[in-house]
């Protein structure tokens, strides 16, 4: 199915949300709040993440698909759920949301420098090891994209669940993968906040991570869970 201008101006609007409320948290509850401790600011950090996705999956998801997520992205491409040519402007879309939300956050929470306005990168707790934290990356999207092919792809998600299920799966995921990677689980996510941060050491690794478990994800789900349908002969 040909997707339109709708659907790139969605997966723009929804990415900007997405980075934006998502960086912005980090840096108040850190910095404005003062909860510098991963037991005191994790839980409104992943809340501010999973109910932002929540609610761009209701608000855009019939337009778009709600992807806002260059992994999500790439692996519908690569399992032809999506044409390479809506696939290109999505991501050029996501791109572009992902720097603007990072641009708004530092205008209006330049205090935000302190924690790098929210970019996401390997801690102390893995070593700061990037292969670590590419393998946790990669963990925490596989369950990102096998939510987002469920609620998309098979019809069985209930009427009215979809959000629920995709916004509380990205907000186990960093509450758990959080105090480890940051919990990115999207690389528009940690590309927006490292633009304007200008800390692009372990960005990689937020491309890496997260496509690799999408890729995964959606093969697993596409190819082992669901039932092959029988070829038709042709009359």
């Amino acid at each position: 199915m040909k997707m339109g201008r709708q659907a790139y101006v969605a997966e723009f609007i929804g990415t900007y949300a997405l980075v934006f409320f998502g960086s912005a948290s980090v840096t108040i509850f850190t910095v404005v709040l003062g909860l510098s401790s991963p037991a005191s600011s994790f839980l409104g950090i992943a809340l501010a993440y999973g109910l932002t996705l929540m609610m761009m999956v209701y608000a855009i998801g019939q337009i778009s698909g709600c992807h806002i997520n260059p992994a999500i992205t790439i692996a519908a491409v690569a399992l032809r759920k999506l044409e390479v040519d809506d696939g290109i402007a999505y991501l050029v879309a996501q791109v572009l949301g992902a720097t603007l939300a990072g641009w708004s956050n530092a205008l209006i929470l330049p205090g935000g420098r302190v924690v790098a306005f929210g970019t996401p990168a390997p801690s102390a707790v893995i070593g700061q090891n990037s292969a670590v934290a590419v393998v946790v990356e990669a963990i925490i999207t596989f369950f990102l994209m096998f939510s987002v092919y469920a609620a998309l792809y098979t019809g069985k998600v209930p009427a009215g669940a979809s959000g629920v299920l995709i916004g509380m799966t990205l907000v186990v995921d960093v509450l758990i993968a959080g105090p480890l990677t940051g919990g990115a689980a999207n690389p528009a996510r940690a590309l927006g906040s490292a633009i304007v941060s200008g800390s692009y050491e372990t960005l990689w690794v937020y491309w890496v991570g997260p496509i690799i478990g999408a890729l995964i994800a959606g093969f697993v789900y596409q190819h082992l869970l669901l039932e092959k349908q029988p070829k038709t002969q042709a009359a």
